[in-house]
């Protein structure tokens, strides 16, 4: 899944908890340690992004940030730390499970069990134009029901829309 996506995800998943923007942050984690990373790296080094140039570095970062495993240990360290876990902190397994069927094998697959295993779900690009359309088509629609309803709006639109007639009878 792309960057911005698994923000507005986390954002959507998260939007009722009393720090939704921490749960955006844990959502954008695991492509933030790595690409994010790799990015500001290139920025100040003068390199350019290129597939075929990736430092190997910037893959175990993927791995480690990508992997359900490491992500479960981090989240079991901060309950024994702090005794409680804090809800949006699952933002960022949540966005791993998203990746995980929107990454092909042949490009970025998603190493959710590294380091036990280097077997990838066998996904489908979310490159792919039907999924970016279905994707992005659903975050707009689930925002503007957000802001519907936290302006108080949804009732009104309930009614506006049972006045109108789809059927054939008058």
């Amino acid at each position: 899944m792309d960057y911005f996506s698994h923000g507005f995800w986390s954002y959507i998943f998260f939007h009722r908890i009393s720090k939704p923007w921490y749960a955006v942050l844990f959502g954008l984690l695991p492509d933030t340690l790595s690409w994010a990373v790799y990015f500001v790296y290139n920025l100040f080094n003068g390199t350019h992004f290129g597939v075929s140039s990736i430092p190997t570095w910037v893959f175990t970062l993927y791995g480690i940030s990508h992997s359900l495993i490491f992500a479960g240990v981090v989240i079991l360290l901060i309950y024994f730390l702090l005794r409680k876990v804090p809800v949006y902190i699952f933002a960022w397994p949540i966005a791993i499970l998203m990746d995980i069927p929107t990454h092909s094998r042949e490009f970025l697959p998603t190493p959710f069990l590294w380091p036990v295993s280097d077997w990838y779900f066998p996904g489908f690009s979310w490159g792919s134009r039907w999924f970016m359309i279905a994707n992005w088509s659903l975050i707009i629609l689930i925002l503007i029901y957000l802001v519907l309803e936290r302006k108080g709006l949804i009732p009104k639109v309930k009614q506006m829309l049972s006045k109108l007639s789809f059927s054939d009878k008058q």
